[in-house]
């Protein structure tokens, strides 16, 4: 009998459970461990943070889309002990496995900035995204008894993946809230420390992205370097001069880490990200393997990590558990080796860019959208199964 723990049940985590059930000897214990019972499409968070898109249309029960031959618990991992080879939790008895899957995800990141947490909403699962949207909400429709100005401006920090298509979608949502509480103009302002968005573009679809969003309100302020938060203010270096972008709604996009248990376990780390061996796993600890966002994936051709994406986290759950399958046999590990199908971003309804396949071909507008569309439903199959995505899919058009 061997033991595999998975722990947590995003993208990667889902994915490792599911490869395993189908390679695993049949004598092999899988448990998938999440403190929720609910995974949420993160990738698709903007849009309830927008209030363009319900939480339960990108969410789904854990257990009902698992293969039989897979448990699931529900618990909050605090502490990896790879020496003892046990997993103890913050409200559940300890655990013990021959293999462990650790894949618990990202948190928003402040990166020290004062006043960061305390006065900026971050975008990390589907609390914070509705917390975000009621917040929007309630400063505008507070505006008629305020006469506030601040109630009616909304300040994204940081114009990254999520924050550009968090963007995208507030620029269908500030009319529509406009026009219900029935408002002077509502200012979107986005604030960026580098002075081009999206680098993982080509630079004309990155421009069509920034000119969108010009076009339909937002003001983009990029080279921009954000010094404070404040309870109402962004403030930025000017030169030698401090500068304020004034706002009741501030939103944290800039940046995440891994979970805060993998320096709690005591893993050789750099912001909750462990480097890996090629096989996915540890050099010293082979049976513990580490994928997702808390994994630090070499990329052999620039000797850096692997970005963090929903793509790479599925291939790498996949790839652990075909390993871990074929190490309980005696078989060889294989190499991870990544080659992205390409990438899209959404600009709201009806818009958006993307670079995909082999020859990274150029889309922008409706056609890009289409294939978000479809990026979405083919995640909501493979996470799901097929009656999840004709119900909470985006087709049709």
């Amino acid at each position: 009998m061997t033991d595999v723990l998975i722990l947590g049940a995003g993208y990667a985590g889902i994915r490792a459970a599911k490869t395993l059930s189908k390679f695993a000897p049949q004598n092999t214990t899988i448990t998938l461990v999440d403190k929720n019972t609910i995974h949420a499409e993160k990738t698709q968070l903007h849009e309830v943070a927008a209030g363009t898109m319900p939480a339960d249309k990108i969410t789904f029960d854990i257990r009902s889309i698992l293969p039989k031959s897979v448990n699931f618990v529900q618990a909050e991992v605090k502490k990896v002990n790879v020496d003892a080879k046990t997993v103890d939790f913050v409200d559940h008895d300890t655990m013990a496995y021959d293999y462990v899957v650790v894949a618990l995800g990202f948190r928003s990141e402040s990166f020290g900035l004062p006043g960061a947490d305390e006065n900026a909403l971050p975008l990390e699962d589907i609390p914070s995204a509705e917390k975000i949207f009621e917040t929007i909400e309630a400063h505008v429709a507070n505006y008629a008894k305020s006469q506030d100005r601040k109630d009616l401006s909304i300040i994204v920090a940081g114009a990254g993946f999520t924050g550009i298509e968090l963007l995208g979608e507030l620029t269908h949502t500030v009319p529509k809230l406009q026009a219900k509480y029935n408002t002077p103009d509502i200012q979107v302002t986005s604030m960026e420390m580098a002075t081009r968005i999206l680098p993982m573009f080509d630079e004309s679809l990155a421009n069509y992205a920034m000119e969108y969003l010009q076009d339909h309100g937002i003001n983009m302020m990029t080279g921009t370097k954000i010094t404070k938060i404040e309870p109402n203010a962004v403030v930025y270096g000017d030169g030698e001069s401090e500068k304020r972008v004034y706002g009741n709604t501030i939103i944290w996009t800039v940046g995440v880490s891994g979970s805060d248990v993998i320096a709690e376990s005591g893993f050789e780390q750099r912001r909750n990200r462990v480097v890996v061996t090629d096989k996915l796993n540890l050099k010293e600890h082979p049976e513990v393997f580490i994928v997702g966002d808390v994994s630090a994936a070499m990329d052999p051709s620039s000797n850096r990590p692997y970005p963090t994406t929903a793509q790479i986290s599925t291939r790498e759950g996949n790839l652990a558990a075909k390993n871990i399958a074929s190490a309980i046999q005696g078989g060889a590990l294989e190499p991870f080796t990544y080659e992205s199908i390409g990438t899209v971003a959404s600009l709201g309804g009806a818009d958006g860019i993307a670079q995909v396949g082999a020859k990274q071909r150029k889309y922008k507008g409706f056609m890009a959208k289409v294939l978000k569309r479809a990026v979405v439903d083919k995640s909501l199959f493979e996470d799901a199964n097929l009656s999840t995505m004709f119900k909470k899919g985006r087709w049709p058009l």
